[in-house]
């Protein structure tokens, strides 16, 4: 019973509420729908980011950058 309650995100579901951070973020700033794209890709790779992983911290921050410029 307990677990029906506490429902478990999936990866998509918390890199789209990261998403939504970043667009809450960047204020008045509009991302074309290619971009837009682009970052949700982004935020699923830095949700799924693991320190041994092929992704690396710096990696993620700079495309982060690039897509907010």
């Amino acid at each position: 019973m307990e677990e029906s309650r506490n429902h478990t995100k999936t990866e998509a579901e918390v890199a789209l509420e990261l998403m939504r951070l970043v667009l809450d973020q960047a204020g008045s700033r509009r991302l074309s729908p290619t971009r837009t794209l682009a970052l949700y890709h982004l935020c699923k790779e830095a949700v799924a980011y693991s320190p041994e992983g092929s992704v690396s911290a710096e990696y993620l921050e700079d495309e982060l950058k690039k897509l907010l410029q």
